[in-house]
């Protein structure tokens, strides 16, 4: 088995504090750090264009990247669950945008929540901009349209989960080949600016869907079985997500819980948001706990600069 605990390698400015909450409040995971060797991988989201998470998933699949894209491409094909590799697949993302202080940012996909009746009203309500604008698109699920584009339109691609938090100006698609689609994307926003959809979102207190995030373009291509179950511990997500450490130690006793239910051998990859640890906890390496200073090893690949 293959454990991935996403939000586990918190920033190098909070990681010192944290790391004497995760002794006393997590025990089950500092049991597995301290005999582990660690194998540390650099996932920078400008090279890969996409979080670490969804870098090692399409890299437990088998994905292997084309020199002309990044690896977050491999999610195009991968949401629509398109193989054929004859076909470029884009995917646009409904999306929630906020202007602040900095300027648009996008919202975690995880924390929009669409149904599929809105959705639906969204599809429509925008249905006669595609006329015309050298685009197409056909719902794939709730969150999710698949993108026809123009043949000479190969904008570079970064997934939504990455992107969320970050200025979109540095990552909006720019050039000749895709002024279509900005000005496209405009006039959907425009449309769903007030759509009953979305004041019924707000009257709930959810975000709006007020924008579209295009990634993928990737060629069809068919997931290999991993040669481990994968298992996800998705507790520490949404306090890293938002930088909410108090949030984050709280939800340490539960991760705690969650690892005693699970081997004890497993293989464990931790994922911050660039980097991944890799922790060989195979039997025989219990010898690391009687070496000098080997209770405390862990802290220092753990408390990383960013």
């Amino acid at each position: 088995m293959r454990i991935l605990i996403p939000g586990s390698l918190p920033p190098s400015s909070i990681a010192p504090e944290l790391a004497t909450q995760v002794e006393s409040s997590c025990p089950a995971l500092v049991e597995r750090l301290r005999p582990a060797k660690a194998q540390i991988r650099a996932l920078r989201v400008d090279e890969t264009g996409c979080t670490a998470l969804e870098a090692v998933e399409l890299h437990a699949l088998g994905y292997e990247a084309s020199p002309t894209a990044t690896l977050g491409a491999g999610l195009g094909p991968l949401r629509a669950g398109i193989v054929d590799p004859s076909e470029r697949i884009w995917i646009a993302e409904l999306s929630s945008i906020a202007i602040g202080r900095e300027g648009a940012t996008l919202l975690s996909p995880r924390m929009l929540d669409i149904g599929r009746d809105e959705s639906d009203a969204l599809f429509e309500a925008v249905a006669p901009l595609w006329a015309g604008s050298g685009f197409s698109a056909l719902p794939l699920d709730p969150a999710r349209w698949r993108i026809w584009l123009p043949s000479e339109a190969a904008p570079p691609s970064i997934s939504p989960q990455a992107v969320s938090g970050r200025p979109l100006a540095d990552w909006w698609p720019g050039g000749d080949a895709m002024r279509g689609w900005r000005r496209l994307a405009n006039e959907i926003q425009m449309t769903w600016h007030e759509h009953p959809v979305n004041e019924a979102r707000e009257a709930r207190g959810l975000p709006p869907i007020n924008g579209l995030w295009l990634y993928g373009g990737a060629k069809g291509w068919r997931p290999g079985k991993p040669q481990a179950a994968v298992h996800i511990i998705e507790t520490l997500i949404e306090p890293f997500a938002h930088g909410s450490w108090g949030d984050w130690v709280a939800a340490l006793p539960a991760l705690s819980a969650a690892l005693q239910s699970l081997p004890a051998h497993a293989h464990i990859t931790l994922l911050g948001d660039e980097r991944a640890v890799d922790l060989d906890t195979t039997r025989g390496l219990g010898w690391r706990r009687l070496l000098p200073g080997s209770r405390d090893a862990w802290k220092k690949w753990w408390n990383l600069p960013d």
